[in-house]
């Protein structure tokens, strides 16, 4: 394999990598999907309230509005179902 032949195709191994890297890369619109809709936090509390999620809390909804505060606090409020 000559001089030439070997540069080329380690040019092509490089084109590739870098292309493979643009393409790995998240965007904006997938890395936003990672954060739940706040139409979620709003059934899961109402889930609480009724005893499926947090049953600790009984239904009572001073404890299951504690449960969700966390989920509420870093909720997509732009997004919903």
């Amino acid at each position: 394999m000559s001089r030439q032949t070997r540069v080329r195709l380690f040019s092509v191994l490089v084109l590739l990598m870098a292309l493979a890297a643009v393409l790995a890369t998240p965007t904006d619109q997938q890395a936003a999907s990672a954060i739940p809709c706040c139409s979620s936090c709003d059934v899961t509390y109402e889930s609480c309230l009724e005893g499926f999620q947090y049953p600790s809390c009984g239904g009572d909804p001073w404890c299951c509005n504690a449960s969700v505060a966390n989920c509420r606090n870093w909720c997509n409020p732009d997004c919903g179902w």
